[in-house]
């Protein structure tokens, strides 16, 4: 059988051991994943993502497009000459599909690899495009106990600290982009790893992974600590993603019982009852209390009313406090109000 050269797509909900993932695979000498390029989302150029193919965009609103890539894509794709990439890429179609393929086949080739894959967990909800684009692909859903990824999303700036919203990120991740993934992607060509699995039985989750590729396991891929912050931006290396510069540890598997209060811990298993039954995660069996009710009613209604305002957006998700608009607003009036006999008075 010939090497295969199917390019390999690794997501999933943030904070879920995708990085993990995509350095242990990164540390086989055919696979070459970068960091993640954040390239497919609803809109592309102003051009919705289902018209990839033909976007219809004059030469010089493409190549304008090329270079937002390129200098978006500078600190993710170190050591290649994004001149000779930029004419590369202009020399052929002016779809979608070509400067993505472009760029990580540039990549993996930099680095003496024929096989390249990319890792950004919200492609999940794009599977039905990268589908069309690359037929041939092979898909990795990671998942990981809600619980434990709640926590992980508690501690980074780019998700708000509210429980109640990053278990509903992690409920849409699971069903939504999942069903997308199911949906339009054959089973042959999709594979899922469990994130507790991947750090307990390292090896053999490895080696079953590689089976589903079509790739011979190599012991050097957990080893893959030992270069990782070559292929992490500095601020993932040395913040966020510091555990995945280090060897593999089941540390974290059980940290969220002390990361979250009960109360979170209720709301978690209440909004991901079924996910978590789906993948053998056992609950705790905690109850809601009744202010732990109300305040997911509340924030499950507006959840639902920001997701539908922002329908258009696959994979969208709070990222703010509630009402937040609605609070600048009334704190903007209060000051205005306030800063008025003050302003009156120094005039007098």
């Amino acid at each position: 059988m010939p090497a295969p050269t199917a390019p390999i797509f690794i997501v999933g909900a943030n904070r879920s051991g995708t990085t993990l993932l995509r350095l242990l695979l990164n540390a086989h000498p055919r696979i070459a994943i970068p960091e993640e390029l954040n390239y497919v989302n609803s809109f592309l150029a102003n051009t919705p993502i289902d018209q990839w193919r033909t976007p219809n965009l004059a030469p010089d609103r493409f190549a304008a497009f090329v270079d937002e890539c390129l200098s978006s894509w500078a600190s993710l794709l170190p050591e290649l000459d994004l001149e000779a990439l930029r004419d590369q890429i202009l020399e052929g179609p002016a779809d979608f599909r070509h400067p993505y393929a472009t760029a990580l086949r540039t990549w993996a080739a930099h680095h003496g690899k024929p096989r390249w894959g990319e890792k950004t967990p919200g492609n999940l909800f794009y599977a039905d495009v990268l589908h069309e684009m690359f037929p041939e692909a092979r898909f990795i859903l990671v998942v990981r106990d809600p619980r434990a990824g709640v926590a992980s999303m508690q501690k980074v700036d780019f998700f708000p600290a509210d429980p109640v919203f990053n278990a509903l990120s992690r409920h849409k991740h699971m069903t939504k982009g999942r069903a997308i993934l199911e949906r339009h992607v054959p089973a042959s060509q999709r594979y899922v790893v469990r994130y507790e699995d991947l750090v307990g039985t390292p090896e053999q989750t490895v080696r079953d992974l590689c089976t589903f590729l079509g790739e011979t396991y190599d012991p050097s891929m957990l080893a893959f600590h030992r270069d990782a912050e070559q292929y992490m931006k500095d601020t993932a290396a040395s913040s966020f993603n510091t555990q995945a510069t280090r060897p593999i540890s089941t540390d974290r598997v059980e940290a969220w019982r002390h990361q979250l209060s009960p109360d979170a811990i209720a709301i978690v298993e209440t909004v991901c009852r079924d996910e978590m039954t789906e993948f053998a995660y056992v609950p705790d069996g905690r109850p809601l209390t009744l202010r732990s009710r109300i305040e997911l009613l509340l924030k499950q209604g507006y959840w639902a009313v920001q997701n539908w305002r922002n329908h258009k957006i696959r994979h969208y998700t709070v990222k703010h406090p509630i009402f937040a608009r609605t609070r600048r607003r009334g704190a903007n009036l209060l000051d205005w109000l306030f800063s008025r006999p003050a302003s009156s008075s120094s005039r007098q």
